[in-house]
């Protein structure tokens, strides 16, 4: 192995080992409490190794988020192909991202925090770039998908694709956050459970598309 290698690979690898540092701190703490001098000591770095790796705190939460959407592409792949109508794509995709974050919370955690950015902190840095480019792709499967089902009669026509999108993402997101942020409020006062939260959101879904 030449030079170059070597580093590209030590270069990976102390990316990776800073990331994994950075999700170990917010599943204990929080994004906003972790801070890049907590990190410094979690990974024995000095901080300004740190920001040679990541510009910023958010350059960091960015690239956590890039990740995140990168193993949900995945996930859908893996998935996509078991549908027999558009409908149950939809529906499957749905229940994909319910199960991926449910099961990595820490993503859901950082998507969160960069969510909360106002519209003019959006980001041209590598990683949100990159992550903008995996999310439309993302989506791009859920559009087929209702597309399809158009097609093949089993969601109604005359749905707005793109009008879609944007509330698919506000049912899905809020979903979450219900399920990360008030489970008090509906398992104390309601006495329900994430998987019957989860449940009807897929119902709400069902009949505003179906037929």
């Amino acid at each position: 192995m030449g030079v170059k290698e070597r580093k590209q690979r030590e270069k990976r690898g102390r990316t990776t080992a800073i990331l994994k540092a950075a999700k170990w701190l917010i599943a204990r703490q929080g994004v906003e409490g972790m801070s890049m001098n907590q990190l410094a000591d979690r990974t024995e770095l000095n901080k300004a190794t740190l920001y040679a790796y990541f510009a910023s705190k958010d350059d960091l939460i960015d690239a956590i988020v890039c990740e995140a959407l990168g193993k949900l592409e995945e996930e859908f792949d893996r998935n996509d192909g078991s549908a027999a109508t558009g409908l149950e794509r939809v529906l499957n995709l749905t229940r994909t991202t319910f199960a991926f974050y449910r099961e990595n919370p820490v993503y859901f955690y950082a998507m969160t925090h960069q969510e909360r950015r106002s519209p003019g902190q959006a980001r041209e840095t590598p990683f949100a770039v990159m992550g903008d480019e995996i999310a439309s792709r993302v989506f791009r499967h859920v559009e087929e998908s209702v597309e399809r089902g158009i097609a093949d009669g089993s969601i109604r026509e005359g749905i707005d694709v793109g009008r879609f999108q944007v509330l698919y993402f506000a049912h899905t997101y809020g979903v979450m956050h219900t399920v990360f942020a008030k489970e008090d409020v509906y398992a104390d006062v309601l006495g329900l459970d994430p998987e019957s939260v989860e449940s009807a959101a897929l119902e709400l879904l069902e009949v505003y598309l179906k037929r």
